[in-house]
């Protein structure tokens, strides 16, 4: 098809694209194809445009090459046997070529094409195919890098592989108490442990213990207990996709959606997110919003200090197994803390290691694990003591991803969707207290706003 029976398609097409825009009985389906029709609207004028350069550029390629392949020609000259002017009776006929004239061969042509080019005297059977009015002149010369002239003929290479940067690991799921959930919501019974009370341990649900004399009347004591519930939460992901594009795409588009870059993986990223810095409602609730974590003032705005680490500590349960969660802003912080040399803080040497020793991989004996998930420097929560074990993680559905072509029937679409349900919250509701009343624990610590 050439471009002028292309530009005849075109128009045809904006015809019937015309039709269906003022006709009032065209239908919604009719009209959602218009989107489409005008894309090919713009392909086929595209390809017009692209043939009609490439017959002109050839047209007028051929004409050139017609005048350059004209048959030789001489011109007869008279010249003196010495080289000088011609005087009566004295001279030679000297032939030479004039423009117009044809090349001996092709070994010949590029030489004399070679000796314009590097500034030598040119060749008068060398013909450009514009000559300027002032001298000067205009090449055409086929070059890859522009479409008519060649570029066309140049296939692109490509790569069928799709780079990403993976996201990092899952931080509480691997970590929490995890419960199979066989229904929408389920009870957990929970030894009730909110006592303040001073000069009682709150370990045993309210239990009070007596010392007592032989034969003597026993006390009575009883224990408390609360229930959690988790309830599912739904976590959903929907995309579509033409089955032109799922067909004709160098990379498995299906593979990508349902794999670990696509929607399991973002499933993955963002049920650890929530299970952080979820608020509860419609969602789990995280450990940084919940109502068992201490939140410890500190000292500084905006930075992090060696003693604001040692006072999560003191408030961190310390029959828990911990680990720090702490924002990747944090790190220049902790990197460069140094102890109190001289009594002046700041001044000694530096607390964790030096460049040699890398990022810090444990503060205070215990783990460390730097994350995007938990808010930036100077916002409470930058920097947390958890024990995840405290955390219960209800399953109800595992990632599940689906596919149909029946959903977007009519526009030969292809849909996925993904659902994951999930609930998830601490099992304390509070903080614990000691027995003094004033003391409080919790395996849930986080660094918070200045005092």
């Amino acid at each position: 098809m050439d471009w002028k029976e292309k530009l005849a398609e075109a128009q045809k097409l904006m015809d019937e694209i015309k039709a269906i825009q003022v006709n009032e009985e065209s239908g919604a389906e009719e009209k959602a194809k218009i989107p489409q029709m005008l894309e090919d609207f713009r392909t086929l004028k595209a390809d017009a445009g692209q043939l009609r350069e490439i017959e002109m550029s050839a047209k007028e390629l051929e004409a050139e090459m017609v005048k350059a392949n004209k048959p030789e020609t001489e011109v007869k000259e008279r010249e003196g046997n010495d080289g000088g002017p011609p005087v009566p009776g004295d001279y030679n006929i000297k032939k030479r070529k004039v423009k117009g004239s044809a090349f001996d061969d092709g070994g010949e042509f590029l030489y004399m094409a070679w000796k314009a080019a590097t500034g030598q005297k040119r060749d008068p059977r060398l013909i450009y195919f514009r000559e300027e009015e002032k001298g000067g002149h205009e090449q055409k010369q086929m070059v890859e890098n522009v479409g008519a002239s060649g570029g066309f003929l140049v296939p692109t290479e490509y790569l069928a592989q799709l780079q990403a940067v993976g996201p990092e690991d899952a931080i509480v799921r691997p970590r929490a108490t995890k419960i199979r959930m066989r229904r929408r919501s389920i009870d957990i019974p929970v030894l009730n442990q909110t006592g303040t009370t001073a000069g009682r341990p709150h370990w045993f649900g309210g239990m009070r213990f007596y010392w007592s004399e032989e034969a003597s009347e026993k006390t009575i004591t009883t224990a408390s207990f609360r229930k959690v519930t988790l309830t599912a939460h739904k976590l959903i992901g929907y995309t579509r996709a033409s089955d032109e594009l799922l067909d004709d795409a160098a990379i498995s588009l299906s593979d990508f959606i349902t794999g670990p870059m696509g929607f399991v993986g973002g499933c993955v990223w963002n049920e650890d997110f929530t299970f952080l810095l979820g608020t509860g409602a419609g969602q789990p609730l995280g450990v940084i919003n919940a109502g068992a974590t201490i939140t410890v003032n500190r000292a500084g705005a905006g930075a992090v200090s060696y003693a604001d680490l040692v006072n999560m500590m003191e408030n961190f349960l310390p029959s828990a197994n911990g680990v720090w969660v702490i924002n990747q802003s944090v790190m220049s912080n902790l990197m460069t803390m140094q102890d109190a040399a001289g009594g002046a803080v700041g001044t000694g040497t530096f607390i964790w290691g030096s460049a040699a020793d890398g990022v810090p991989a444990r503060l205070l004996g215990l783990p460390v694990i730097f994350t995007e998930k938990v808010p930036r420097i100077g916002t409470a929560g930058d920097v947390g003591l958890y024990d995840f074990k405290y955390y219960l993680l209800g399953d109800r559905q595992a990632t599940t991803v689906e596919s149909t072509k029946f959903d977007q029937w009519a526009y030969d679409q292809t849909s996925w969707r993904v659902v994951h349900r999930v609930d998830g919250q601490p099992w304390l509701s509070t903080q614990l207290t000691y027995q003094d009343g004033t003391t409080t624990v919790s395996p849930f610590v986080i660094l918070g706003d200045v005092s």
